[in-house]
């Protein structure tokens, strides 16, 4: 798709996200961060901290606003149930209610299976066939939510660039990182794909 299109697309998705979720999310700009800290909440950056992070209510419940967004556009979108990929959004993390929520790059294969143990406790079957559709990433509906989970964050980390180059600083992050660990979730759909590398771009220079 012409970088153009894309760019609209991407334009139309950070406007979406902020304009919704502005006031729910913990933390939204530079200056309340700033506020937060003079405070006296926060003694300097605490990347760990409830008030930085985004917490998982926040991630779930932003989700499906940019599913619905992004839905209209996708070169597959006639092979994508909305209302399927709804349902995996609405479950995809109910694991880390019970073993807690972890930074997406450090988790080891012991958190994610700890994770997986919790969701089938927690899930009836109905619900947990959803869950496992999501991790298996063979239907057009569990990629597409894999999509837009990976992408959310992101455009969370767009809104506050000074924190994100920071917080990346902090913990060893990258925006290669990111693109090793992405990218390939979004190949299947070519508007997908070009959405992904136009934000990385944004990234990279909203960052440097």
């Amino acid at each position: 798709m012409h970088n153009k299109n894309i760019s609209k697309i991407v334009d139309g998705l950070l406007k979406t996200p902020k304009k919704l979720f502005q006031h729910p999310r913990s933390i939204v700009t530079h200056d309340r961060n700033k506020n937060i800290i003079e405070s006296g909440i926060l003694k300097g950056y605490n990347y760990d901290s409830e008030v930085i992070r985004e917490p998982l209510i926040e991630h779930v419940g932003h989700l499906p606003i940019i599913a619905c967004y992004l839905h209209q556009f996708i070169e597959h979108k006639n092979q994508v149930d909305l209302g399927q990929t709804l349902i995996i959004l609405s479950v995809h993390d109910i694991g880390e209610t019970e073993v807690g929520d972890m930074i997406t790059y450090s988790k080891t294969e012991s958190h994610e299976k700890s994770e997986e143990k919790a969701a089938k406790k927690l899930l009836p079957g109905y619900l947990l066939k959803y869950f496992e559709e999501y991790k298996k990433l063979e239907t057009s509906e569990g990629k597409f939510a894999k999509c837009v989970d990976a992408l959310a964050p992101i455009l969370h980390e767009l809104t506050l660039p000074k924190i994100t180059a920071e917080r990346f600083k902090y913990h060893n992050f990258s925006v290669d990182k990111i693109v090793e660990k992405k990218k390939e979730y979004f190949k299947w759909d070519e508007v997908l794909s070009g959405v992904f590398d136009y934000v990385i771009e944004k990234l990279r220079e909203a960052t440097k």
